[in-house]
């Protein structure tokens, strides 16, 4: 018995020992979710990213086996192949780049790339990263990493792409920046020439960007997107009353001219768009739908004539459902959730985030698909699932949109919406869904006892959907288990200590995930909180007494109405602010829109103060 135990432990060692000296191979992906994210073709193989194994994968597409898995130090958001080599943009408050050799799966060197850096470029010898939660875009020389030059974008930007011949970046923002209780609210593109930043709003009701590329002769750019109806009641899902799906196609040479074309047909919404693509001789674009779980093929010279010719000023080709009829060919997908996608002119490949696979589909065979599972032996968990239908718009009427529609990663759209839970005519700002199961009850004006009950009639009165115990019981526990992004105003180097259950504890709200400690400034902004009276009504843990309080910020139909309080954990990233979305930012919430101090006494604050209790404010 001594022996075999003996034996047992020795081999259990020697197993640790092999995996040390493992030179950066990946876990066994079955473990969990492989949950890829780009796709590159590098000669005949397929390379993928998975964000939640924490591996680059190069899969031979042809036996769909895995040749080499490569281990990261951090979840990747997106890489860039040159060659041999892999750049690759990973991690979160601390992000990086990683360059990795693919043919030995060595990593080469490692660069600091702020927060959440994606969508990374090489181009010229010079490495681009957007850094979405810094809302900016790095230039870095690729050899070495040292940061040559860097723009601001207006907000999150998600998505970059660089003329072939390197003169002009241009990044794509996530979602609207500006107050959202006038007539033009939309995410903007921001063009980088000559060192200069110009930003250029696309067409109103333009959120959820997340796929961006340049035709190979850099003429044009391809953006996909959710184009939102946000200025009509939510009677209504069909021909796209509610949200519409589009790729917005934009000369480079006249980029403040946005052209949507909507990717969905008059019965059949293509929900959510994620993914862009042209192939190496620009004749086709591909885009996927991540709600829908398809491709469309595009033929991109046809499409261009279609719109010079049919194109007019009074008449938005946005606007009409059918555009491109005869010109695209809709592909039904063999996995779930499409994003990101490539193709080597024979074949484009799309990776499914939600079933840890790919799909092949063949340009010369009549666009046939088949799949290529990668992480065969994965099941999901009542949470995963839960995510998995809360971004999947087979739940919902013609499938024009998913919860993620409007609740891009569960948090907000940056909109103002009639929905038709508290009467009609009276347009509120969308709220995040992060803490909303801790923080009960649910909805701007708490007409919702609990985010259970929020849940279901979503389903029913947004989705038009009458939602399975199942189906609502798993979104529930993907919502319950939304674990929160630090705020990029923490110092993100500087650890927070432990988790504790004292009043200055910041960590309560969002157990296990590891914050970076409150600045010097923000520390102090934590005293003026206080002495201000912020904490009356936004107390610790979850900074919320959850309670309906008269805040003189409703307006129209609901003036003199009751609101109920926000949370203030992550409002760094739930703009804009108020009940009718007006202040753009938090400085504008605390100063310009609270007259009479009716929420914290603000207006006696110095400069100095001021700045602290914003950026204590932002730090949560």
């Amino acid at each position: 018995m001594k022996l075999t135990k003996m034996f047992r432990a020795s081999a259990t060692a020697l197993c640790c020992l092999l995996a040390l000296i493992s030179c950066r191979q990946g876990p066994d992906a079955a473990s969990g979710p492989l949950a890829p994210v780009d796709v590159k073709v590098v000669d005949h193989l397929v390379a993928v990213l998975g964000h939640e194994s924490c591996v680059l994968e190069l899969v031979d597409p042809a036996s769909g086996e895995k040749v080499k898995s490569i281990r990261l130090a951090q979840p990747p958001n997106g890489m860039a192949v040159d060659g041999a080599t892999a750049y690759v943009a990973e991690g979160g408050p601390r992000g990086a780049v990683e360059v990795v050799d693919l043919e030995s799966g060595a990593l080469k060197r490692s660069f600091p790339a702020g927060h959440t850096p994606m969508s990374p470029v090489v181009r010229g010898g010079k490495l681009y990263v957007a850094c979405r939660f810094d809302s900016r875009v790095l230039e870095m020389d690729a050899a070495t990493g040292t940061v040559l030059d860097s723009w601001n974008v207006p907000r999150e930007p998600v998505a970059l792409a660089v003329s072939p011949d390197g003169r002009k970046i241009w990044a794509a923002g996530h979602l609207p920046a500006g107050a959202a209780d006038g007539d033009f609210t939309a995410a903007a593109l921001t063009l980088v020439e000559d060192g200069k930043a110009v930003h250029f709003p696309l067409s109103n009701g333009t959120q959820g960007v997340r796929g961006m590329a340049i035709s190979p002769d850099g003429r044009y750019l391809a953006v996909a997107h959710v184009l939102s109806r946000y200025q009509v009641p939510t009677t209504q899902l069909d021909r796209g009353w509610m949200n519409t799906n589009a790729v917005t196609v934009i000369d480079t040479d006249d980029p403040d001219k946005p052209h949507p074309v909507l990717l969905d047909d008059p019965d059949a919404g293509a929900a959510n768009p994620w993914g862009v693509s042209f192939s190496g001789d620009g004749g086709k674009l591909f885009v996927t739908h991540a709600g829908t779980h398809e491709l469309s093929v595009i033929d991109f010279p046809a499409l261009l004539e279609r719109m010079k010719r049919e194109g007019r000023s009074n008449e938005p080709v946005s606007e009409r459902l059918g555009f491109l009829h005869g010109l695209r060919t809709r592909i039904a997908l063999p996995l779930n959730g499409p994003r990101a996608v490539a193709s080597d002119g024979e074949n484009v490949y799309v990776a499914g985030y939600f079933s840890d696979s790919l799909a092949e589909v063949s340009l010369k065979d009549a666009c046939k698909s088949r799949a290529i599972p990668l992480n065969g032996q994965f099941r999901p968990s009542r949470e995963k699932l839960g995510e998995r239908y809360f971004n999947d718009a087979s739940h919902c009427f013609q499938g024009w949109q998913s919860c993620a529609t409007c609740h891009p990663d569960g948090r907000v759209d940056g909109l103002n919406w009639d929905l038709l839970n508290d009467g009609m005519g009276n347009p509120k700002n969308t709220r995040t869904m992060f803490l909303s199961h801790r923080t009960s009850p649910v909805m701007t004006l708490g007409v919702r006892a609990s985010a259970e009950v929020a849940v279901t009639a979503g389903f029913v009165h947004i989705q038009f959907l009458e939602p399975s115990g199942e189906l609502a019981e798993c979104v529930n526990a993907y919502l319950k288990n939304m674990k929160e992004v630090p705020s990029p105003f923490l110092v993100a180097h500087n650890p927070s200590k432990q988790q504790t259950g004292g009043e200055g504890c910041a960590q309560c709200h969002a157990p296990g995930v590891e914050r970076g400690a409150l600045s010097e400034s923000a520390r102090r902004g934590r005293e003026v909180f206080k002495t201000a009276g912020c904490v009356r009504c936004h107390p610790h843990p979850y900074f919320t007494t959850k309670e309906l309080v008269a805040t003189g910020t409703a307006t129209g139909l609901d003036e003199g109405k009751s609101v109920l309080v926000p949370s203030l954990a992550e409002v760094w990233r739930t703009a804009p602010y108020l009940h009718d979305g007006r202040a753009k930012t938090i400085r504008e919430a605390i100063t310009t829109c609270n007259p009479g101090d009716i929420r914290g006494k603000t207006s006696s604050l110095n400069n100095r103060e001021l700045e602290d209790l914003i950026n204590y404010v932002q730090s949560l």
